[in-house]
């Protein structure tokens, strides 16, 4: 078991930066056995990929300027992360060639922080997505970005654990690599030495053993891809709440409660709790606090979050939910976040 000390989705330092800084993740899973030096020349057939391949790498502009990279993989398609593109578009290519393009969202799945965007620009290149091969630790690995307000520039490391769970933020299943990645390299591809596309990059975070970037794998994940091609849209499950935060003895004490559970913080309206009638800070009084999701106690926003994302969006869950003195049992249909 391994602790990560921090966790940073790679949106551009020009845009809003989510940082996961709270309590520490806990990484599940033994340390590989690594010999390589993490910090090394990048491998001459890399850097041969990387010449092939760069054309078909781009940068994503939002209104408010650049928010990660992306790339093409068939004729007006683009892959990148779902949080590059989830506050909205306009979309704005900037192409290899310095060519710029109008662009639209496909579709996306929230859970695996994966999007698909439709043009009619003409793909300089195009890169191959392998769905196929299991991704091995130790093996070197190329990513291409707009990281450090550099152009599609190139990055290399190596794989150094497979399938890693960092932080209930972040999707399942990521793969763990010694990348130099930072903030603008979200969407961009991780190539392996045959120049495919294994995963897309979505996260950095500081480990015990130091910095690692988290690419999420695209392994199994052909049918996923085909359904995005076709428009759909599968999100994350909320419970439509702002501010959520673990009730502690010191919280508690100020409120006068006994301590133990997530006070509900803000309620969104339109969201989940809402419907259900939960009351936050909104309502002038001392917020409802969630005790247990399905029987599951629950102190901090973390556990309340890994408990609600078991789920899927319209399945039903019972909060065990304190409102002053009484303890109620309210029933609650998760949906999309309000206003996505």
């Amino acid at each position: 078991m391994r602790k990560a000390r921090g966790i940073l989705l790679l949106l551009p330092l020009a845009g809003a930066l989510y940082a996961l800084w709270s309590q520490p993740v806990q990484l599940w899973g033994r340390p590989e056995n690594v010999t390589w030096e993490l910090a090394q020349a990048p491998p001459e057939r890399l850097q041969e990929v990387y010449t092939r391949a760069h054309p078909a790498v781009l940068r994503i502009d939002g209104p408010e300027g650049s928010r990660g990279t992306g790339f093409f993989y068939r004729e007006g398609l683009v892959l990148t992360a779902y949080h590059v593109v989830a506050e909205g578009g306009p979309y704005t290519l900037v192409l290899s060639n310095q060519k710029r393009a109008t662009a639209t969202l496909l579709g996306f799945a929230e859970p695996m922080d994966l999007a698909i965007l439709a043009t009619e620009a003409r793909a300089p290149a195009l890169l191959s997505l392998e769905t196929q091969r299991r991704p091995q630790v130790g093996e070197a690995v190329l990513h291409i970005g707009n990281g450090r307000n550099q152009f599609i520039a190139p990055r290399y490391g190596r794989i150094t654990r497979l399938f890693v769970d960092p932080s209930p933020f972040l999707p399942q299943g990521l793969v763990e690599t010694s990348l130099p990645l930072s903030p603008g390299d979200s969407g961009g591809p991780v190539l392996d030495l045959e120049g495919k596309v294994v995963g897309v990059a979505v996260a950095i975070g500081q480990t015990e053993e130091g910095f690692r970037s988290f690419f999420t794998p695209f392994l199994g994940r052909g049918q996923v891809l085909a359904e995005m091609e076709g428009g759909k849209r599968s999100y994350w499950p909320y419970l439509g709440l702002r501010g959520p935060r673990g009730l502690t003895p010191e919280l508690a004490r100020e409120l006068g409660l006994p301590p133990g559970g997530v006070l509900v913080g803000e309620v969104v309206p339109g969201g989940a709790a809402h419907r259900a009638g939960l009351r936050g800070l909104e309502t002038g009084g001392v917020p409802d606090v969630i005790l247990e999701v399905n029987g599951v106690k629950v102190n901090s926003f973390e556990d309340l979050l890994r408990e609600v994302r078991r789920h899927q969006v319209g399945d039903r869950v019972r909060l065990s939910v304190r409102r002053g003195g009484e303890v109620l049992q309210v029933e609650v249909e998760l949906a999309p976040f309000p206003g996505r």
